[in-house]
């Protein structure tokens, strides 16, 4: 990979995305240079940050993970909890669950540490330029030159936009991009952004009942708390709440000190634990800061030779954790293309090979950092009991979640990520493997989606056809006309027909048609046709068996689709040849998502799996009593 002359990047921030990028450049002997506007480049700003088993992964390949393991402690525990702050559900050995899915634990240390790590393992610190502040960006053919306020200049073959937010970069590709390429960024994209939420962010001294490697969400009306002990004591905490409408682009105003006071004051009183209140965080607090928390993910990365990565290109609400992480796995991406891209040739790149270079790259990330970004919004409102059924679910339901279903809900967004392509992998044992572990790269269905849906439906039609329409053009159909006329089956007072046992006519009407229909067949004269009713009847057994199976698979357990119960009652009341297709499109379609082919929950419970197929035939007893609506049961059986 020799370039003539060297290739070289310049980075713009030395912000977690530009420093993980300057490390990843490091690693494959490629040149650069990180601009960063601030005299320090590691400064406490008062933030903390968490990083998730894939970005762990990412930094193993660095060297960097064993480094923050001896600044920082995994989480070991989740404790949800209720307004008042009372438990509502605790999950301990979380450092070990997230360990054997992934390989990596969950980590929450200062984002100033972080960056301090990222900065130490730069051999070069030259290349790290403090107190360069972007002003002016030049992008030609054949590279890129920065000017910085104090009239320096900084030239490369491309330009890297980590630096925040308010992006310099991002701003002067669209001025650039305006002047010769109108149309390449959507008018008014900037102004676009929602935001619903604020944040007070900080770090206190250690508070009681707050532990290293405890994390805390504490469910309100309307707000919310993250919280988590950390190394030698210290609390990293967020409060969110949630605004009283949504506001865009140049309607989001920076916050004062005054505001962040008033913040104080409204909260002061929130239950964080039982005997520990807000207002002891406030008191104990080291920094503290209160800003608005818009959530985007701009359509364009990217013009010419320059890129924009982490927050200059996407921003999630950082409930979820996501954020920092996702700057890593975008670098990630782009370090994979670029690295490819100079392995090609020993030219020089030009500007369009360096187009699709980053057109690969957003084309790559661009539906992961949406999905990051939506779970995120979702969990933000479920912590904030946004509606009448999140607080149901959130208050009355998560008690009842077993720990795997839990930590499957941390775990969703973690195997899909990305890795350093050209770099080893520290060997870690993981049950779930990442997306580059696939003996084979998971496909969408295509046409044959339509197809298998096709047969579904056109099975369950006809079935319907035949269960409901055609026998009551029958003999058969005027047999159970008389039945349900009369009252009884062919004139006999030993079986009167009976309706009411629920006190549903509805479903009174349908049990009456469903015995009449049944045992009319019984009871014919003709012998053969008796015992073809009673095989039938038997098949119920297989499929109840598969229901009830399915309905205590792991991953099917919290969902309402897989009860055996609705679909036992559906085979009743509608018919198991009619019902049956529609469980299995549900099965085929509904759970499409990459958790189910996760060896962790797919498991049946071994004492579910225990029960013998016989003792399941006990589910057809509401069944069986539908044939058995008259007094002498032995009538059913002769």
């Amino acid at each position: 990979m020799t370039q003539d002359p060297p290739f070289k990047v310049v980075i713009v921030g030395a912000s977690v995305a530009g420093l993980s990028l300057a490390n990843m450049l490091q690693a494959n002997d490629i040149d650069f240079v990180v601009l960063e506007a601030y005299p320090n480049i590691a400064p406490q700003v008062g933030a903390s940050i968490g990083l998730l088993p894939h970005g762990n992964r990412i930094l193993d390949q660095l060297g960097l993970y064993e480094k923050i393991l001896q600044v920082a402690a995994p989480v070991n525990r989740f404790s949800f909890r209720r307004p008042s702050g009372l438990p509502l559900a605790s999950y301990p050995d979380m450092d070990r669950h997230l360990i054997d899915r992934h390989g990596y634990p969950m980590i929450f240390l200062d984002r100033q540490t972080l960056i301090q790590t990222l900065y130490d393992n730069i051999r070069d610190k030259s290349k790290i330029v403090a107190n360069k502040r972007v002003t002016t960006v030049s992008l030609g053919e054949n590279g890129v030159t920065v000017l910085a306020s104090d009239t320096t200049m900084f030239q490369g073959d491309i330009l890297i936009g980590a630096d925040g937010i308010h992006s310099t970069i991002r701003g002067e590709m669209r001025r650039l991009a305006d002047m010769t390429h109108p149309g390449w960024f959507d008018a008014g994209e900037e102004e676009e952004p929602p935001c619903d939420y604020n944040c007070i962010f900080g770090i206190s001294r250690p508070c009681h009942g707050i532990v290293p490697g405890g994390l805390h969400e504490v469910f309100r009306n309307g707000s919310s708390y993250l919280i988590s002990g950390g190394p030698n004591g210290r609390v990293y905490w967020f409060r969110f709440e949630k605004l009283p409408q949504r506001i865009r682009g140049s309607q989001i105003p920076p916050y004062s000190q005054k505001d962040l006071e008033e913040a104080f004051d409204r909260a002061s009183n929130d239950p964080i634990l039982p005997g520990l209140t807000f207002s002891t965080l406030i008191e104990n607090r080291i920094t503290a800061v209160l800003t608005l928390l818009p959530e985007y993910v701009y359509k364009k990365w990217h013009f010419g030779r320059a890129f924009t990565l982490g927050d200059s290109a996407h921003k999630m609400h950082p409930i979820g954790g996501h954020g920092g992480n996702a700057a890593i796995e975008t670098a990630a991406a782009l370090t994979n293309s670029l690295v490819a891209a100079l392995r090609k040739t020993s030219t020089p790149l030009d500007t369009s090979e360096i187009t699709t270079l980053f057109d690969h790259v957003q084309t790559l990330r661009y539906p992961r950092v949406m999905a990051v970004k939506d779970y995120s919004h979702k969990k933000q409102l479920n912590e904030a009991l946004d509606s009448p059924l999140r607080r149901f679910l959130a208050l009355h339901l998560l008690p009842r979640v077993r720990e795997q279903d839990v930590t499957r809900s941390y775990s969703a967004q973690i195997p899909g990520s990305e890795k350093l392509d050209m770099l080893p992998l520290p060997y870690r044992k993981n049950l779930v493997p990442y997306k580059d572990e696939l003996l084979a790269k998971p496909k969408g269905r295509g046409p044959v989606w339509f197809i298998i849906l096709g047969i579904y439906l056109a099975c369950s039609a006809v079935s319907f056809y035949c269960r409901w329409k055609s026998p009551l053009a029958t003999d058969l159909g005027n047999q159970i006309n008389e039945a349900l006329t009369e009252d009884a089956l062919e004139d006999d007072a030993l079986a009167p027909l009976q309706r009411a046992r629920t006190g549903i006519p509805l479903i009174g009407d349908r049990v009456a048609f469903m015995a009449a229909a049944f045992v009319t067949g019984l009871r014919n004269p003709t012998k053969q046709l008796g015992r073809l009713q009673l095989y039938s009847l038997s098949q119920y057994l297989h499929p109840i068996i598969i229901l009830a199976l399915e309905g205590f698979r792991g991953h099917f357990a919290v969902s309402v689709l897989t009860w055996p119960v609705i679909w036992i009652a559906a085979f009743q009341l509608i018919g198991f040849s009619v019902v049956m297709p529609w469980y299995c499109i549900i099965h085929t379609f509904v759970p499409d998502d990459e958790s189910i082919w996760w060896p962790l929950g797919r498991q049946v419970p071994i004492r579910s799996a225990r029960v013998p197929g016989i003792k399941l035939q006990l589910l057809q007893l509401p069944g069986n009593s539908f044939l058995s609506l008259y007094p002498c049961s032995l009538l059913f059986f002769e």
